[in-house]
């Protein structure tokens, strides 16, 4: 491992961004070094570059690489939390920056430090030293980023996300994948908290989990630290570097070195210089908000120029709607401006970032001559965008806020011109107004605007703010969080199943005196219809029908929206649409209260998927809706949209998870043509009782060929299509989706298409981050045969792996990898054998060794009813639970006996897809078999009828004995690495390493 010290930071940013690091930047890095934690609070103002505190954390994790990792201190995880839903994320930007810089590199400073944190995770030479994920609202198999427990990670997310996961309550997570976002979040992870201001509940609920954390009885590694950062009143005045507060915690802040910075002390002297009008408003909201608009309409055009980009920034989704639409009306074609607010799907909002970095981004190129550039959006750009404008037009909101979106107006002090202008509603200004967003603060923010000149430069704001109780009334109203006792803990720990009575994690995310907005997330699909959902409520045949269609592709988060449960149920149900802000966990809009129907959706819960009114919807659902019922324009939130909204399934599929999926039916396919070079040829269709599987295979690969020839080769369809034109064992599955005879309203019979799916069995190395899962037993159902032998050494040799690089204690690792060599033990019942041979008894029969995986795919959901239906295997029966009694039998006793804590190894065996979290589930075995495996040259005979799914069989008691030995999150911290190499190992497997183990 090459040498590498503090003193070689410069040269690695200097590669990396072409410009040295600012003073502040070196001096933390020396602090951090030295005192091997990070300060308690960086204070440093807007535009100063904060986010360079992720380069400051992988340079130090790379510092720290060179240690056994017993005395590493340095986290693994570098997660960025801000209280904002952003659409273009700075600090996810420079991730991205930092991973293709130290991925390419070849030699010197940047290959030293690649293969430091290479070394972390035992990588190879050509892996990605550094993952990254930005977190947003979870769904049923969809976790991608987390991976693994000893990678390298840089994370961008919300405090809701964020939140939700550490305190085992992820909001759109399953419970089953609740205790490794817990376990990975809660150790190991350096959380940054942005704008710590926005965040005060969160604040005081992360310094409760501090105490909490060191109540474990058992020591494991503790590299778990918060470090608040703060664009606090004051924070540009000189001062020691790292003063000292009365609890002894450290804060880091700029002093004359940065001062004297000519870079750094342009962006602080820059001259923001605002003016203040109040637009007078009447008649009914949509007359008010509408005549708004007009005028930030017409004060944004008076700034439009050649090469010059304004922001107009507003405090509604639905006025930024009216503003650009005002602007492009008034401008006649002349300009066209790009709507930005939070509430896109992520894909969309990629799609707009690459369109607006070369626009707006700080540092650009500009020409004096180019096109003007007007943006109208929402809070979503006050925090994490990196835009530098040459004029704003900005709603009053509170003095933060406008000090936040001031922060986007002359970014680098490179504008000599710039000018801001704040605007408020009359209405906004009557005596018994509050504003739902700002409260008091908006109207006491507009009087103080009113008082003299501003100026929102970093340094000028900084001598004109009042002082005290005065200042206090300007900023937005802060709430405060709940008490957190550690039976709230002991509450939220139990996630499967979940206690009867479990505290509502918002009110420790957001507080207690903020009225709290649960989401929802919705996804759009071009090959389902009203009809086929409303025939599936009561036509089992039809709802089977539906989970096909839907299974065939499942929803992965980069095409999900989220918006407030509210608004979701008065779009459905056809009433006024809420208005909606991008600040999390704030209400602006709410129920009418009104029980009434409207149109359906499908509640996405995998195996459990089912038909919903929109009365049925609760806090963390996701549903999927027929892409006809419209709700997006311009790929932001419109419920008055009627247009159909694009189907990003299979495109989100691939570059999420790698595994390449096409869907062939007509609607789907209409919607690549923006990547089509020419017509497509005309997909082959399943026939009736017609044609044989090899005519079939025939046809798709004709078809394949010529949709090849006819696609962008570069595109993610080409890539997909290229994915897909595979022979042999790697050639994907062929999933039949036969059509459905549905009931018209007139009473006329119509049939909704047939069409076939082809989903690859083995995933891209190069998309995505995989799919692999131990969520349900739909894990099993691979595509890809592998024997339990196989599986059950691939598990231990990962598991055993990432313990030491995690640097737990031998004997934990020793015993975590026991689990793993048992976890999937249980699946030698013969029933479990059967179907995993697509239920032939014949084949489980002659088999020469038990399987751990099938040759099915878990897309195909009509093959894997069959199997079921065939095996006789008990519903909803758990195998894992056969793992632990087959470990508990008197004939395995030697090999238990080899635990330092037998506890722990028959948990983990227990835990391993979520379960026992404390209970087991109940399930009665009415035909019980018997179960035979060979532990290392001795057979273990038990029964199916085990008992362990009863209370009184010890399952509960040992889990709270582990919770108490190892912590809240130590225990989760355990299982997810179990669970972890479980997943990796099956990923191997998938794209055909079934040799990869020896690499290890």
């Amino acid at each position: 491992m090459a040498e590498l010290s503090p003193d070689d930071f410069t040269a690695c940013f200097e590669a990396i961004h072409g410009a040295a690091p600012f003073p502040w930047q070196t001096r933390l890095l020396a602090d951090v070094t030295r005192e091997g934690r990070w300060p308690a609070l960086l204070d440093l103002p807007t535009g100063t570059g904060k986010t360079a505190a992720i380069d400051i954390a992988l340079f130090h994790l790379a510092l720290d690489a060179a240690l056994p990792s017993a005395q590493r201190r340095a986290p693994r995880r570098i997660v960025m939390v801000v209280d904002r839903r952003t659409v273009v994320d700075q600090a996810f930007e420079r991730a991205k920056t930092l991973a293709r810089a130290l991925t390419g590199a070849r030699d010197g400073i940047l290959r030293d430090v690649a293969d430091r944190l290479r070394a972390l995770a035992g990588l190879r030479e050509d892996d990605a030293p550094l993952a990254l994920a930005q977190l947003r609202g979870g769904m049923p198999r969809d976790d991608a980023w987390a991976r693994r427990p000893d990678q390298p990670l840089v994370a961008v997310s919300t405090v809701d996300q964020v939140g939700s996961r550490l305190l085992f309550r992820g909001y759109g997570v399953s419970d089953a994948m609740r205790p490794i976002h817990a376990g990975l979040l809660g150790n190991d992870t350096l959380l940054l908290l942005d704008e710590v201001h926005l965040s005060q509940p969160f604040r005081e609920t992360l310094a409760s989990l501090c105490r909490y954390r060191a109540w474990a009885s058992r020591e494991l590694p503790d590299r778990w630290q918060v470090v608040e950062m703060s664009a606090t009143p004051g924070s540009t005045s000189a001062q020691p570097a790292t003063p000292v507060l009365p609890d002894g915690k450290r804060v880091f802040g700029l002093n004359d070195d940065d001062h004297r910075d000519e870079r750094l002390a342009r962006r602080l002297r820059a001259e923001k210089p605002a003016s203040a009008g109040e637009v007078k408003v009447s008649g009914g909201e949509d007359a008010r908000r509408a005549m708004f608009a007009e005028a930030l309409a017409e004060h944004a055009l008076r700034f439009v120029a050649p090469g010059r980009a304004v922001g107009v920034i507003v405090n509604r989704v639905a006025t930024a709607r009216e503003a650009a639409a005002a602007i492009r009306k008034r401008a006649g074609g002349t300009v066209d401006p790009i709507l930005v607010t939070g509430r896109m799907r992520p894909l969309d909002r990629d799609d707009l970032d690459a369109k607006l970095g070369p626009l707006v981004r700080s540092g650009r190129a500009r020409d004096a001559s180019a096109a003007p550039v007007v943006i109208v959006a929402t809070q979503c750009i006050e925090a994490g965008a990196d835009f530098d404008l040459d004029a704003i037009v900005t709603e009053c909101a509170s003095l933060d806020a406008l000090r936040q979106r001031f922060g986007r107006l002359n970014r680098i002090g490179e504008v000599e011109d710039a000018r801001g202008v704040v605007l408020v509603r009359s209405d906004a200004l009557a005596k018994d107004h509050v504003d739902p967003i700002y409260g008091q603060a908006l109207a006491e923010t507009w009087r103080w605007l009113g008082e003299a000149a501003r100026d929102f430069g970093i340094q000028a704001m900084a001598t004109a703010l009042p002082k005290g109780e005065r200042l206090d009334a300007l900023l937005s109203p802060k709430a405060r969080a709940p008490v957190m006792l550690p039976a709230h803990l002991d509450a939220w720990v139990q996630t499967r199943p979940g206690p009867e009575i479990d505290p509502d994690v918002s009110l420790w995310l957001h507080g207690i005196d903020q009225e709290q907005v649960p989401e929802v997330q919705v996804v759009w699909r071009a090959d389902l219809t009203g009809a086929l959902l409303a025939q599936a409520t009561g036509d089992e045949e039809a709802r089977e029908a539906l989970l096909k269609r839907v299974e065939a592709c499942a929803p992965v988060g980069l095409e999900a929206i989220s918006i407030p449960i509210h608004a979701a149920r008065a779009w459905l149900q056809g009433g006024a649409a809420p208005d909606l802000a991008d600040v999390e966990g704030r209400v602006v809009g709410e129920d009418d209260g009104k029980p009434r129907g409207g149109r359906l959706a499908l509640l996405w819960k995998g195996d459990e998927s089912r038909v919903i009114e929109p009365g049925e919807l609760r806090r963390g659902n996701t549903i999927v809706v027929p892409s006809t019922y419209g709700g997006l324009a311009d790929g932001t939130w419109d419920p008055s949209s009627q247009v159909p909204v694009s189907d990003l399934g299979d495109r989100a599929r691939w570059q999420q998870t790698g595994r390449p999926t096409l869907r062939l039916h007509p609607d789907v396919m209409r919607q690549h043509a923006d990547v089509m070079e020419r017509a497509w040829p005309k997909a082959p269709v399943p026939v009736a009782d017609e044609g044989s599987d090899t005519e079939e295979r025939a046809a798709i690969d004709e078809w394949l060929s010529e949709m090849s020839a006819a696609t962008a080769a570069a595109s993610w369809l080409g890539r997909v299509l290229k994915a897909l034109a595979v022979k042999g064992r790697k050639r994907p599955a062929l999933v039949r989706l036969d059509g459905v005879e549905l009931a018209g309203e007139d009473g006329e019979r119509r049939v909704e298409p047939a069409y076939f799916a082809i989903v690859g069995r083995f995933r891209s190395r190069d998309e995505g981050a995989g799919d692999a899962t131990t969520e349900d037993d739909g894990a099993s159902y691979t595509g890809v045969e592998v024997t339990l032998r196989e599986h059950l050494g691939g598990v231990a040799s990962w598991a055993r792996r990432f313990a030491e690089q995690c640097g737990l204690p031998l004997e934990v690792a020793r015993d975590v990898a026991l689990a793993a060599r048992w976890h999937d033990a249980g699946k030698v019942d013969p029933r479990f054998q059967r179907m995993l041979h697509g239920g032939s008894e014949l084949r489980a029969a002659v088999a020469p060794e038990p399987l751990a995986k099938s040759a099915l795919v878990a897309a195909d959901r009509a093959a894997r009813a069959h199997a079921f239906k065939r095996s006789g295997y008990p519903q909803g029966s758990r195998h894992e639970l056969a793992s632990v009694a087959l470990l508990e039998a008197e004939a395995c006793a030697p090999l238990l006996g080899q635990a330092v804590d037998r506890d722990l190894v028959l948990h983990l065996v227990a835990s391993h897809h979520g379960w026992c979290r404390p209970f087991a589930p109940v399930v009665v075995d009415s035909e019980p078999v018997e179960l035979a495996m060979d532990a290392e040259g001795n057979v273990v005979r038990i029964s199916s009828d085990h008992g362990l799914a009863r209370l009184d069989s010890g399952i509960a008691e040992r889990f709270w004995r582990l919770v108490e030995r190892y912590g809240w999150f130590g225990l989760a911290w355990l299982e997810a690495i179990l669970r972890l190499a479980d997943h990796r190992r099956s990923e191997e497997e998938q794209r055909g390493d079934l040799g990869a183990r020896g690499e290890r």
